[in-house]
């Protein structure tokens, strides 16, 4: 949806509500304390009167809306200005354009995509899954003297990718894809990963990183590329797609964000995994505000 269908279908707060009551309850209102069915509207109001537990609630309670003072319309033209953003959108450029100060953008910005978390079809992948592992982070002569003083007390010896984020990316040549944080990039905590996520009769494409020794054993194939000696397809076996992610994910982060935090890193990969899982859905915005409403995301 884009931002003209935003202005058009939900110019009060009345209609928002209406909205989510439709996609949550079907419009027949359910208390999300007693589940019951029985209540009856208050009135000059958008909450509901419970007639079993005698609680008052709305749409909101318990969905990433519950409590919030910035109206529905708002939180709605968010969701579909990041969602139409393909390398992302800064909280400042979010703010100026819903009119809001950076820290409410934001706010809004984290709570929406703690919506985008999971949710998929958690089918394994099949066919042929590229891998491959990208760094995050700036370089070194570019972090603060507070964090070069800190590397040098600790006695450590920064060198190569060692001080910045590892993430692994599986991409399904089907279209899905799925990135994490690594908390280090060895075989330890990527096999794990790839065995939640890919089907044992899947073809595995990766370059010839150590962490992805003996994968063969486990799966039905496993093509290794020599990218040492310039060797990056070999027949349908590539990892171009996953790395053509890498360069707009990076884009996004270094053009758009600027700096992301380890802490929230994962939170911004989950932004752009269901943005590209879902970007030839023209019903991404109802998708988004039905993960919105689900308790399960807070």
């Amino acid at each position: 949806m884009n931002v003209s269908e935003v202005f058009t279908r939900f110019s009060s707060q009345e209609s928002c509500i209406q909205y989510l009551e439709g996609l949550r309850w079907q419009n027949e209102p359910e208390c999300p304390y007693c589940k019951s069915k029985q209540s009856s509207q208050r009135k000059d109001t958008q909450r509901h009167q419970c007639n079993n537990c005698n609680s008052s609630y709305s749409v909101l309670v318990g969905t990433i809306f519950e409590d919030t003072k910035l109206p529905l319309f708002k939180w709605f033209l968010a969701i579909s200005l990041m969602l139409n953003a393909k390398k992302g959108l800064s909280a400042l450029q979010l703010g100026r354009d819903i009119g809001v100060n950076r820290k409410t953008a934001w706010y809004l910005q984290m709570r929406i995509r703690k919506a985008m978390q999971g949710g998929d079809d958690n089918e394994l992948f099949k066919g042929i899954v590229e891998i491959d592992e990208t760094y995050i982070g700036g370089a070194q002569r570019n972090h603060s003297r507070q964090k070069r003083q800190e590397r040098r007390e600790s006695g450590l010896n920064f060198t190569g990718m060692q001080h910045k984020q590892a993430v692994i990316g599986l991409l399904e040549r089907a279209g899905r894809i799925k990135l994490e944080v690594l908390e280090k990039a060895h075989g330890k905590t990527i096999k794990p990963i790839i065995g939640q996520t890919v089907s044992k009769e899947a073809s595995l494409v990766t370059d010839g990183f150590g962490g992805y020794s003996g994968l063969g054993k486990t799966y039905k194939e496993h093509q290794v590329l020599n990218k040492e000696k310039e060797e990056y397809v070999r027949g349908e076996y590539h990892t171009n797609t996953l790395e053509g992610f890498w360069t707009l994910l990076k884009r996004g982060i270094y053009g758009q964000y600027h700096k992301v935090s380890i802490r929230h890193l994962q939170s911004y990969l989950n932004e752009f995994t269901f943005k590209y899982n879902h970007r030839a859905n023209k019903s991404n915005f109802d998708l988004l505000l039905n993960r919105s409403l689900m308790p399960t995301v807070l």
